[in-house]
């Protein structure tokens, strides 16, 4: 069972990429920090517009997740915590923000990593993000302190994903 997320509506004009090279579609996505409590998750996610026009966002990040080998992983991606917890702020609704060349915008992830079956557990260490549904994926960076993507999901296959916020 694979869930995609929607709702992401871009408007106004195309970005236009930088000649950063991890700037391929006007975007850099990355992750900075992984709380962990009790089994409890909290990834950041931040996108940063690396382009020459500004990006207009209204929903949630589109995300895939894979395994070491790169292969996808059976997850239900979540609007919304979809009860695995209650965060503060992190079941808002969505609401249209515009990024400047320059500015960022963020994200979370939530899961947690039980584990209840003898099958292993389901881990992503590679992730790939788009501002909306058809936009280019491009990879989950880590960056200081954050040491590596590592997304242990246990045997839950579910993971909550907050609409983009200011």
């Amino acid at each position: 069972m694979t869930a995609v997320l929607a709702g992401l509506v871009a408007s106004g004009p195309v970005v236009q990429a930088s000649e950063d090279p991890g700037c391929a579609a006007g975007v850099r996505f990355t992750s900075n920090y992984t709380e962990a409590a009790s089994g409890l998750r909290v990834m950041s996610v931040e996108v940063a517009n690396c382009g020459a026009e500004p990006v207009h966002l209204n929903g949630y990040p589109q995300v895939s997740l894979f395994d070491v080998e790169r292969r996808p992983l059976d997850v239900a991606i979540l609007e919304g915590t979809g009860g695995i917890t209650f965060l503060p702020g992190f079941n808002d609704p969505p609401q249209p923000i515009t990024v400047q060349p320059g500015e960022t915008a963020g994200s979370e992830f939530v899961w947690r990593n039980t584990n209840t079956s003898l099958e292993p557990p389901q881990v992503a260490e590679h992730v790939e993000l788009a501002t909306e549904p058809g936009a280019v994926r491009q990879p989950l960076v880590a960056v200081p302190p954050q040491q590596r993507i590592y997304i242990n999901l246990g045997s839950t296959g579910r993971m909550g994903v907050r609409a983009w916020y200011r």
